[in-house]
């Protein structure tokens, strides 16, 4: 598989300013291939990374970081949109995401914000909405598959910040995951003995 650039940006923690100590770190450790800027007080490393796909261009590039002795807290572009951000990546106005979320425009089934629906800021998930997209052909299926794929990594970097070890990952997810199938599986199995019964 030819390899292709990829550009994406890294949200480092624990790095108060730039020095040359440690963009010499990050340079020796191979993000040469990325620009080193600061923001609000947070660091971050804007990267154009050759790579067979974007999923290895990050995880490689995660590693090189973690090698200079900085932690990564999450990938950008971010999974959490505003309607003016949806606007932005997808090439489109403000009014146009607001008439396709509302049903005025479009097929319908646009996804419905996932955060800040009490407030007048409401987010979406980006990986939903690029799927959407993706689906009705407003935009390219590269989209979604590059939404989903931050998505995924960005979903593993705040695991990993907030669980202490497998362990207690795989309490949590036993302690969730059983509850949600256990009903639907009543339900379904009551719904086919009416059907069978009818």
């Amino acid at each position: 598989m030819a390899q292709k650039t990829f550009s994406f940006t890294l949200i480092l923690a624990h790095v108060p300013e730039i020095t040359a100590e440690v963009e010499d770190a990050l340079f020796e450790s191979g993000c040469d291939d990325s620009l080193f800027g600061m923001r609000c007080g947070v660091a971050y490393l804007d990267f154009d990374r050759q790579s067979k796909s974007l999923s290895e261009a990050i995880r490689t590039a995660v590693h090189d970081v973690q090698q200079a002795g900085f932690d990564v807290i999450r990938v950008e572009p971010d999974d959490w949109v505003s309607a003016a951000e949806i606007a932005r990546r997808a090439g489109r106005t403000r009014e146009s995401i607001r008439q396709l979320a509302s049903g005025a425009r479009g097929p319908g089934g646009f996804p419905r914000p996932e955060s800040g629906v009490t407030k007048n800021s409401p987010l979406w998930r980006w990986g939903e909405v690029a799927d959407w997209f993706s689906r009705t052909q407003l935009a390219a299926l590269t989209l979604a598959q590059d939404a989903e794929t931050i998505g995924k990594i960005n979903a593993v970097l705040e695991i990993r910040r907030r669980v202490r070890n497998v362990s207690e990952l795989r309490q949590l997810w036993r302690e969730y995951e059983t509850g949600r199938k256990a009903k639907p599986r009543k339900k379904l199995a009551a719904k086919r003995r009416q059907t069978v019964s009818q």
